[in-house]
């Protein structure tokens, strides 16, 4: 089974760390955006790591026993010290390709800093080494491990061995690099981050072996054939180093071995549920408090590492092919010696030939991708992913990275952190358990902790640490809690608003406390923060009615009627008056109000109520029958006149030149229509009739049998206004009657028994009059001379506790009116 992947370890304890400063970087370059850091600086790091899948250290006791003394004593010889047997490295023989890794890094000074609170800026800078194996054949590793004077014992010897694509790589590099972050959302339940890193790469050393395919048969010691040969190799001369000229300078200059470009990608999403609860208002604007992680939920993704050096100096670096499928016999391995590239091209030619050379090859960035998750269930609680997975395939020339995914609780505080990653790392075949302590500037981790302490086996091992400084965001200062930041609050012990620059205003008036008269009640700046409550101009203390709005003048008081009198000391406040009178009119100008004078137009004394005496004669005009002509007061001020001499003086006589009774003011009584009978005494004062029937005219028996018989033949539906069609002939009869005597009028009146309800009885005598009064219009009697009139059940004619009886309270009474 093909094995292609090569694992490099390390730093996962800080993968979903909200603190990992410029660490942070390696696995997302977005996670500097938002950052609780507004300025980190890691002053330097380092990581080493081993990991391989073909021997695994199993002793019999653990290293952490080793490191502390606590070996047995079985396992120490004669002097004390502990013994290290060879068969402590157990082999894993499955038939299975084998890999193994070891890298180093060395992260120098670099330090990233907060541009505002949406954007970050990076410079980071580093030295990487790895040297891997990938895709080693079992047998290959095997003699690899015990030399071919083993292979016999092995049983490797006379057999054709194969090996198809195993490749060997060696690589150092500096790295510098320029890291840009940015929140592209504000402080939404849904926030979103970007970052990019670009790098410039300083090719330190390289090389490799890449195997596409090759056969071989050990014979001896030191003796091997080979078969079917296709297979390239190219290096660095480490003769580079060794020049008397060399200076560290020349890596970077004409003279360097190579050079290349890389870069990062990556987005980081994170769900907030509560994000409002995280804005605040603080110097009159609303900002997010940066200090705090506001996510439930942070899900990262990122391409790391993505590019590569070209090393292509002319005279150090050589990249050879091989490509045959001849079979080579290689004699006297032990007699071949390595000084220079000049050397290696000239043996290989010796041995096997070779097909081509260049002086250049490009080695390839150990990309991967990061995949990171981290749930926050507590406030310093979280429990974080990490998949890392190496994207360079196995015959690709350059480093691999570290292929794992990992499960990591942590507890985290902004100068304190402890996370223990639980990972299937090695191809996701192998567990591990790590740890990560961050003190302060100082951070130790290890993927592979429980191997130390027994807890797994080992197969490998790494560690990293970094020193690092961070200055943490902060809340601005408030000692008042008033949301203005101490450094602007003019009043910073007592809280205030940002209007007064954190100064009191208790009663938020606009006026702030010192000048407020009236600190604890609402009022007007033109006030000095006084209230007036009824805004009329004049503040509550100086209102004599703060609630009512009245003028300045009268003290805040109303004057409804506007004659300077404030309504509450006016006794005439909706009529304009006089201010000497209480606000009440005096329209004679006499000194005495309209109310109490009894001559309001007329100006008089106050001892005669305002009136006049225009006669002179001791009684004033409003008690002088006669005002213009004097008169005794015993006759109400006239003089004692009959003209008519019918006893009724002429200033109370009607009719004083016609004499007349005293009852009709000393007038005769008419008679209208000349009948004999007086008007008053005349029953129909218009209408002729004799004495015996009070002036009225009398019925002739005729027309009282037509009236009576229309009344007694009335009939309607049962509750209801419609007359019955056997009435329809009477009614006729009465009809024409009307018409013959104009000088009739009829009365109609409407009245029902007490069954049902008034209201109901009221409406029912109403429709029915009315109806009658219809009927008799359309046989041509004028409507004015119908009246009709209504009262339900209010006048019965009988008692309506019988049905006979209120059967005759159930009627329409007919009347004949005269004038």
């Amino acid at each position: 089974m093909s094995r292609t992947t090569a694992q490099a370890q390390g730093w996962t304890g800080l993968a979903t760390s909200n603190y990992s400063g410029t660490n942070g970087l390696y696995w997302n370059p977005s996670s500097i955006a938002d950052s609780r850091h507004k300025f980190y600086i890691n002053l330097a790091g380092a990581d080493v790591n081993f990991y391989n899948d073909y021997l695994e250290l199993a002793m019999p006791y653990t290293p952490w026993q080793l490191v502390r003394g606590k070996v047995g004593n079985e396992y120490r010889d004669g002097s004390g010290n502990v013994v290290f047997q060879r068969d402590y490295l157990r082999e894993t023989v499955n038939g299975r390709s084998k890999f193994a890794t070891l890298s180093a890094e060395a992260r120098l000074p670099s330090f990233f800093i907060s541009l505002g609170p949406k954007q970050s800026i990076a410079f980071s800078s580093r030295v990487r080494g790895f040297a891997q194996a990938v895709n080693v054949s079992e047998p290959l590793a095997r003699l690899g491990r015990y030399g071919l004077g083993e292979a016999q014992a092995l049983g490797l010897t006379d057999q054709v061995l194969t090996d198809n694509s195993f490749n060997v790589s060696v690589n150092g590099f500096h790295e510098f690099a320029l890291s840009y972050a940015l929140a592209t959302t504000e402080n939404t339940d849904h926030f979103i981050k970007a970052g990019v890193t670009l790098k410039y790469l300083v090719g330190l050393g390289s090389g490799y072996v890449n195997n596409q395919g090759a056969q071989y048969q050990v014979y001896n010691e030191d003796s091997i054939q080979v078969r079917d040969r296709q297979m390239t190799y190219g290096t660095t001369d480490y003769e580079y180093y060794r020049r008397d000229d060399f200076k560290v300078g020349d890596f970077y200059g004409q003279n360097r071995l190579g050079r290349g470009f890389g870069g990062d990608i990556g987005v980081t999403y994170e769900w907030r549920p509560k994000a409002s609860t995280y804005n605040y208002s603080m110097d009159g604007e609303m900002i997010t408090d940066h200090t705090a992680n506001k996510y439930r939920l942070k899900a990262g993704l990122a391409l790391v590492d993505l590019g590569g050096i070209v090393y292509n100096n002319k005279d150090y670096v050589r990249q050879t092919g091989l490509t045959s499928t001849g079979t080579v016999q290689l004699g006297s391995l032990d007699t071949i010696r390595y000084r220079s590239l000049a050397d290696l091209d000239n043996t290989v030619q010796r041995l096997v030939n070779i097909n081509s050379k260049t002086k250049q090859f490009t080695s390839v960035l150990p990309a991967a991708l990061n995949l990171t998750a981290d749930y926050r269930f507590r406030e310093h609680l979280y429990v974080g992913a990490a998949w890392r997975q190496n994207l360079v395939p196995a015959r690709t020339i350059g480093s691999r990275a570290a292929s794992s995914v990992a499960l990591i609780p942590r507890l985290e505080f902004s100068q304190a952190e402890l996370s223990v990653p639980l990972m299937l790392a090695n191809n996701y075949d192998k567990f591990q358990v790590g740890a990560m302590v961050r003190l302060g500037p100082l951070t130790v981790g290890s993927d592979n902790l429980g191997g130390i302490f027994g807890a797994t086996t080992i197969t490998g091992y790494d560690v990293y640490a970094s020193l690092g400084f961070g200055l943490d965001k902060k809340k601005p200062k408030d000692k008042d809690k008033d949301g203005v930041s101490d450094k602007l609050d003019k009043c910073p012990t007592v809280k205030g608003t940002w209007e007064f620059r954190g100064c009191p205003d208790r009663d938020g008036d606009h006026v702030q406390d010192k000048d407020d008269l009236c600190p604890d009640v609402p009022g007007l700046v033109k006030f000095k923060g006084c209230p007036d409550t009824d805004k009329d101009g004049v503040q509550d203390s100086e209102d004599l009615c703060p609630t009512e709005p009245g003028p300045v003048a009268l003290q805040g008081c109303p004057d409804l009627d506007g004659d300077g009198v404030a309504d509450k000391d006016d006794k005439c406040p909706e009529d304009p008056g006089v201010v000497a009178l209480q606000g009440c009119p005096d329209r004679d100008g006499d000194g005495i109000t309209d109310a109490d004078d009894k001559c309001p137009d007329n100006a008089g004394p106050a001892e005669h109520q305002g009136c006049p005496d225009t006669d002179g004669d001791g009684t004033f005009d409003p008690d002088d029958k006669c005002p213009a002509v004097a008169g005794p007061a015993d006759n109400q001020g006239c003089p004692y006149v009959d003209t008519d001499l019918d006893g009724t003086f002429d200033h109370l006589d009607g009719c004083p030149a016609v004499a007349g009774p005293a009852e009709n003011k000393g007038c005769p009584w008419p008679d209208t229509d000349a009948d004999g009978t007086p008007d008053n005494k005349d029953l129909c004062p218009k209408t002729p009739g004799p004495k015996t029937n009070n002036g009225c005219p009398v019925l002739k028996k005729a027309e009282q049998k037509i009236i009576a018989t229309a009344f007694a033949n009335l009939e309607f539906l049962t509750g209801k206004d419609v007359i019955r069609t056997k009435s329809y002939a009477s009614l006729n009869a009465l009809a024409k009657l009307l018409q013959a005597k104009p000088e009739f009028r009829l009365r109609l009146s409407g009245h029902t028994d007490n069954v049902g309800k008034p209201a109901a009885n009221l409406l029912l005598s109403q429709k029915r009059a009315e109806a009658v009064k219809r009927y008799l219009t359309k046989r041509g009697v004028p409507t004015e001379r119908i009246m009709a009139e209504w009262f339900g059940q209010t006048k019965p004619k009988a008692s309506n506790k019988t049905a006979a009886g209120r059967a005759r309270n159930r009627r329409v009474e007919m009347k004949v009116l005269f004038e």
